[in-house]
Formats: C-alpha cells, structure tokens, sequence
C-alpha cells in the first residue's frame, strides 16, 4: 500500500507548532484549514485518442454517471470535442476528467497538441482507440513519457472481440502503428504494460478497474487519495479503507475543537453532527448505502435485501447521531489505546480540551467503523460469490 505519512506527518507538525504558538484557538483554525486543504485536493485526468473510441463513454463508467446524467458527458453521435472539455461528478468535485480533441490529423504534432490543451494540468493521460493505435497516438505517447506523464493506451470496444484479450500477442497486435520507427522509440514492453482492454459500457469487467488503479498508483499521495474518493465504485476497497483511516487522527482532532457540544454521559465535549457525517460518507465509498446496494443486487438478479441482509454493523444499517454518541460513549468507557501508527498524535491528543481521552476514543470510534464496515463489505462479497454459483 502507497502511505500518506508524509503527508501526515506534515500536518501533525503544523498542528503542534501551531498549539505551542497560540493555543487551542489557533490549532482549531488550522486543522479546519488542513481539512479543507485536503478536501480540495484537484486531480485533473485527459482522456484522448481516436475520434469514435467511446471517449465520452469511458469518462461517464469512471465517473459512475448514467447516460444523461447532470454533470457528464452526452454519448449521442457528435462531432468530437473541438477543445478540451471538463466533466465532474456532483458532490466529489476532487476529480475532473477532460475529454480532450481526438489526435489523428495528418498534420498532428504531439508538442503543439499538448501545449494546446495544456499538459501541465493533467495528472495522467488515456489514450483510446477501439482498434489498431495510429503513429498519432504512438508519437503523443513518446512525447508524454519523455514530459515524465503517465498514461495508458485503452482499448475499447472489448466486448466485441474479447477472446484471447489478455493474451501478449493480442496486445501487440492492438499496438501496432502505422510508422513502426516512431513506435520503436516509445518502447513496445514499456507500452504493453501501460495497455489495458476495456468494455465503455461494463465498468465492472475487463480491464476497467486496473487502468483506473493504474492511474490511481501512479499519483502522489493526495491526488491518489483523492481519485480513490472520487472514483469509490472502481476503487480496491481495502486500499480506499486504508487511505481513509490515514486521515482519522485529524477528523478527531476536528470533532473535539471545532463546535463541540456537550453530549449525555460524555466527560467531554464532542461534535457528534461531524463524526455522524464521516461515517456516513464512509459507508457511501464502501458501497455499503442502499442505492449501491440495490445496483449491485440488480447485477446478479436479486433483490437488494439479499445483499443488504448481510450487513451486522449497526450504523451500517441505522446511522443516527444518538448511535454514533452511544458508540463514541463505549469507546471512552473502555479507555483503549491508539494505534501504534498514531501513537504520534498522542502529544496533541493530550493538549485538547478533553485530554487524551477525547481524541483517542474519536480515533478509535472512526477506526473501528471502517473495519466493522469492510466486514461487511467482505460478507456481502461472498453472498455475491454464492449467488453467482447458485448456492
């Protein structure tokens, strides 16, 4: 797994000397500065290639948007984009993804091309074509790798000619370019390995998944964050829960300083409307909410209760403030320790209004949230697996 610690451990020095300078006040502001820092993270993604590659239908399966749906981009027959044209899901506005002009003009010229549409911006490049990569796509690929960028050549339209995909020799065949000394200079191992196979349509088959994760291993950290976010419903999940579980420590910072209210039988103050918040938000990337349940039911012909049914965390099922207050009260009363990983935070622990306890019982409330809801997610993953086989 790719750690954010250094990007954490950035923020815990900040929120330190920001305590030693001026108090509980001055932490406070910062660590809702940091979050929004965090929060705000952009990661901007250039889809390419050749016109009629399904450009606009690989960007609505990443994004998770229907045909139609506000914010994504319209399948109908077109004309292209003319100019680079920028897609972004509501409510997960961390991610972008620009549908780019196609590349395959006589006269093409991949320098001119990526200062065109401003190269600088993107953090990774798909390349697209539903058949054989052109020189165009060879040469924007060579120039790419030598500006340093990532980028993937996509294959689409899988689905019509999937037998053998995985196979090495079909994947040179689908790389061959018109001039092969351009190609040549790119490096056909280096390409193969960048090169992925893709129904637009099936997100959940082929190849999809791995290019998405492919771009995702390839960001610093909290781009990388951001794009498991973004793009939860193609996310590994244990990699999303463990991204998460990073920034915990800082979400119970946040609880205990910022608007905190006295809460039944807790020897602290606490924001319970924020923890309740988190947590519901990680029940939506886990997939654990009812619309992502009742799609993955559709998928294998069941009900949504057939799924849903094996859920046993309680807030997983019922999310309400007077639950998560009731669990947070459990976690204070057993008085547990942190995590060895956050056995750093422990010195500003220690300085909030609460004392230690406070911040180390939210920490553990968050930790023990995600690992109740990945059990969750593994049992509903059987229930599938059994479904499928008949059992």
């Amino acid at each position: 797994m790719m750690s954010m610690d250094l990007e954490v451990e950035g923020i815990l020095e900040r929120l330190l000397d920001a305590m030693n300078r001026g108090g509980i006040s001055e932490m406070a502001a910062l660590v809702e500065a940091e979050r929004r820092r965090v929060e705000r993270v952009t990661v901007h993604v250039a889809v390419t290639g050749t016109s009629r590659a399904g450009k606009s239908a690989f960007i609505n399966s990443a994004m998770g948007f229907q045909d139609g749906d506000e914010g994504g981009p319209s399948t109908a027959p077109s004309q292209g984009a003319t100019k680079p044209a920028p897609y972004r899901r509501p409510g997960f506005p961390c991610c972008t993804f620009w549908e780019l002009p196609s590349v395959e003009d006589a006269s093409f010229s991949p320098g001119d091309y990526l200062r065109a549409v401003e190269v600088d911006r993107y953090t990774g490049f798909y390349i697209l074509s539903s058949g054989r990569f052109t020189q165009q796509a060879a040469a924007l690929a060579d120039e790419l790798r030598r500006l340093g960028k990532p980028f993937y050549f996509v294959r689409t339209k899988i689905d019509m000619d999937a037998h053998g995909y995985k196979d090495r020799e079909f994947a040179k065949k689908a790389l061959q370019v018109i001039a092969a000394n351009r190609f040549a200079c790119l490096d056909l191992d280096y390409a193969i390995a960048r090169f992925f196979c893709v129904s637009c349509h099936e997100s959940e088959r082929f190849d999809f998944p791995a290019c998405i994760r492919a771009l995702q291993n390839s960001s610093p950290p909290l781009q990388r964050h951001a794009l498991l976010l973004s793009l939860h419903h193609l996310a590994d999940k244990m990699e999303l829960k463990n991204s998460l579980k990073e920034l915990i420590p800082v979400s119970a910072v946040y609880s205990c300083v910022i608007d905190p209210v006295a809460v039944e039988q807790l020897p602290y103050r606490a924001n319970i409307g924020f923890l309740c918040e988190e947590i519901r938000l990680y029940r939506l990337l886990l997939g654990l909410d009812y619309p992502a349940l009742s799609k993955r039911a559709r998928l294998v012909g069941q009900p949504a209760f057939v799924l849903s049914d094996e859920i046993q965390t309680r807030m997983a099922r019922e999310l309400t403030e007077k639950a998560v207050a009731e669990e947070l009260l459990r976690w204070t009363e057993k008085n547990v320790l942190v995590s060895p990983n956050n056995v750093k935070w422990i010195p500003l622990l220690e300085s909030l209004p609460g004392g230690k306890l406070s911040g180390a019982s939210t920490i553990r409330l968050l930790d023990a949230m995600l690992e109740q809801f990945m059990d969750d997610v593994y049992r509903i993953r059987r229930k599938v697996a059994n479904v499928l086989r008949g059992d």
